[in-house]
């Protein structure tokens, strides 16, 4: 059978995520490892009330095929919010899919043959590489710094693969929070990764799935907003802000490609749920969206806290450990000595009932291996308490081991 396969599913590789999670589900694990929305944030007797109402009276809108590009009366309020950024996207530059993931999809087959270049972050989003080697790119990383990409190295970058015969077509950028560093691109590097796209002529894929939840400091303009060539892909997501179960999110952009995205959507589901995308629009219409938005950042803002000041008090103070402080978003990034190995030090992690996420699969250049991602979301304050308390035990064993001469 494998023959038959196609390259493509041959070179796919699971989620290393989605197969930890299978690990995590052991009695009395504390997880840190998946970037699960806390169920307590979903607004649930709201959207019951509604679903209910709307498959009983609205049958024809909620139960029937709705347009590829998806239901206006919700891309109009999208437009709105987007507009409230800065960002000026009409509703006929709106696409609603399946959650941004399916927009990653999609921007993969708009723009990918096989061997043409995506530059990403070392570290970057695993969902995204997936979708990008999906389409047999070539994923060229570009180190992150505190403040966002080295520019100079994603010149570099560039330049070295057009010298090799390669052909670059976008750059893949979380600016705000980003999965899994937690860090946030500053204003500077914003307007300086524009000029590098217009000067090589690429385009700028912008992923914002949690730049709506920001608990300090001042928002950054995105980088849409700063776009005067229209060169600026905006993928969003419900799954923070509304229900992740939902499966809905946007993809908004220069008319030119979001027109090649509808053609890409037509052959992939035809359009998206019209019962999710009734619920969302009856959110816009009903609910107190900003009242919503700032309740569900308060409630992060103090779980962010508390791992935080966790780690402060139980974190080795070995020097060559550190992480991310972040400002929103659900994750922050830990950084160890480069004999320290994650992918090693899971197991022992596991024995003392705790569990996170290896950083290497976040790396295209096999990197990483000193690194792990926490998320905060979903434990509650006691179990971040504990759950850190453990993690801190398990990297003082592991130090101990490493330093020990009987260590194979």
């Amino acid at each position: 059978m494998n023959p038959l396969f196609a390259e493509r599913t041959k070179a796919a590789r699971r989620s290393v995520i989605r197969e930890l999670l299978k690990l995590t589900e052991q009695p009395n694990i504390i997880s840190f490892a998946g970037g699960l929305p806390d169920p307590d944030t979903f607004p649930r007797e709201f959207l019951a009330q509604v679903a209910a109402d709307e498959i009983r009276n609205n049958p024809g809108k909620t139960l029937q095929y709705t347009t590829t590009e998806g239901k206006l009366p919700l891309r109009e309020p999208l437009s709105r919010w987007f507009a409230e950024d800065g960002m000026e996207f009409p509703p006929d530059h709106i696409v609603i899919t399946s959650a941004s993931q399916q927009g990653l999809d999609l921007v993969a087959k708009v723009f990918l043959d096989p061997g043409d270049v995506v530059l990403v972050g070392l570290p970057t989003y695993i969902g995204a590489i997936q979708a990008f080697q999906a389409m047999q790119a070539k994923l060229v990383g570009v180190p992150l710094e505190d403040d966002g990409m080295d520019l100079h190295a994603l010149s570099d970058a560039i330049t070295t693969a057009r010298l090799a015969g390669q052909i670059p077509k976008f750059i893949y950028v979380v600016p705000d929070f980003q999965n899994p560093s937690g860090i946030t691109w500053s204003e500077e590097k914003r307007r300086g990764l524009l000029e590098i796209a217009s000067r090589e002529d690429l385009v700028v894929v912008e992923d914002m799935p949690y730049r709506k939840l920001r608990y300090v400091g001042k928002p950054v303009p995105p980088v849409a907003s700063l776009d005067e060539e229209g060169r600026v892909v905006v993928l969003f997501t419900f799954s923070k802000t509304l229900a992740a179960g939902l499966r809905l999110g946007a993809l908004a952009g220069p008319k030119e490609i979001v027109e090649k995205v509808v053609t890409m959507k037509q052959a992939t589901d035809l359009c998206t749920s019209s019962l999710t995308q009734r619920l969302a629009v009856r959110f816009f219409q009903e609910y107190d969206v900003e009242g919503h938005m700032r309740t569900i950042c308060a409630h992060y803002r103090k779980k962010r806290d508390a791992m935080l000041s966790a780690l402060e008090r139980y974190m080795p103070k070995d020097e060559g450990i550190s992480w991310t402080k972040p400002e929103g978003g659900l994750f922050l990034w830990v950084r160890f000595p480069e004999h320290l190995d994650t992918e090693q030090m899971l197991p022992r992690a596991i024995e003392h009932k705790v569990a996170y996420v290896i950083g290497a699969p976040f790396f295209v250049d096999g990197k990483g291996h000193n690194t792990m991602r926490l998320s905060f979301s979903s434990a509650t304050t006691e179990q971040l308490e504990e759950g850190i308390r453990r993690l801190g035990q398990v990297v003082e064993e592991e130090l101990a081991s490493l330093r020990s001469p009987q260590r194979v």
